[in-house]
C-alpha cells in the first residue's frame, strides 16, 4: 500500500488539480528524469485525484457516525480500507478513542474511520461477538482483517498517546505510517526537499 495522503493532502487534489500539477513538474524538473516518466506520473497523480473525488463523497477524512447497521454493511462493503470504532456513549474510554480516531480520520484519508453505537447495532454486536468496549474493527475490502478490545494492547491506560493506537493500526495494514522524517524536508509527493544551506554543504563535501 502506497503512503497515504492526509486530508488536508487529498482536499488539495480535489480542488486544485492544476496548481497540484504545476508543482509536479516543478519537482521532476529538478531531477534527471525521462519525459515518458513524467508523463506517467502526471497521469498517476489524475488517477489519484478521481480516486479522492470518489473517497471524498464516502466522507473520508471525517469521523462518521454509523446511524445504523445498513449503513454499517454499505461502507464496508464500499471502501477498500475501513475502521469503525463499536461504541457506548455512557462508556468513559468510549469517548477516549472517539479522539484518537478523529485525529487519524484527517491524517489518514485512504482510510475510512467511523464509529456506530452498540445501541444500535444489536445484530452486528452478536455477529462479530463484540463483547468488550471500546471494540475497534479493521476491515479490508469488507472482511474483518483484525480487531482491538478495551486499552489492554493500548497500554492499558486512559492515556495512552495517539501513536500508540496508530502503531497499532498500522500493523493490521489498515493505515500505512508516514516515514519519520521532518515534514519540512518533503514535498506533497513525499520527495525530500534539500534546502539551500544543505546543497551548499554537500557541494562542500564533494569538494
Amino acid at each position: 500500500m502506497a503512503a497515504t495522503a492526509t486530508a488536508e493532502q487529498a482536499q488539495a487534489i480535489i480542488e486544485d488539480q492544476s496548481l497540484v500539477e504545476e508543482q509536479l513538474w516543478e519537482e521532476l524538473e529538478k531531477e534527471d528524469i525521462p519525459s515518458y516518466i513524467r508523463e506517467s506520473r502526471l497521469e498517476a497523480l489524475k488517477k489519484q485525484s478521481q480516486e479522492y473525488h470518489a473517497m471524498k463523497e464516502k466522507q473520508h477524512g471525517e469521523y462518521s457516525l454509523l446511524e445504523d447497521e445498513k449503513t454499517f454493511l454499505d461502507l464496508t462493503t464500499s471502501v477498500k480500507l475501513c475502521v469503525v470504532h463499536f461504541f457506548h456513549p455512557d462508556f468513559r474510554r468510549c469517548a477516549v478513542v472517539d479522539t484518537h480516531l478523529e485525529k487519524l480520520a484527517k491524517q489518514y484519508f485512504e482510510t475510512k474511520f467511523a464509529r456506530i453505537s452498540v445501541e444500535t447495532a444489536k445484530f452486528l454486536v452478536a455477529k462479530l461477538k463484540v463483547q468488550v468496549l471500546p471494540a475497534i474493527f479493521c476491515f479490508k475490502k469488507g472482511i474483518v482483517v483484525d480487531k482491538i478490545v478495551g486499552f489492554e494492547e493500548l497500554g492499558n491506560t486512559d492515556d495512552f498517546r495517539t501513536e500508540v493506537l496508530e502503531r497499532r493500526l498500522a500493523r493490521s495494514g489498515t493505515i500505512e505510517m508516514a516515514e519519520d522524517e521532518d515534514p519540512n524536508k518533503k514535498t506533497i509527493f513525499g520527495m525530500e526537499r534539500r534546502n539551500k544551506n544543505q546543497a551548499d554543504s554537500s557541494d562542500e563535501d564533494d569538494d
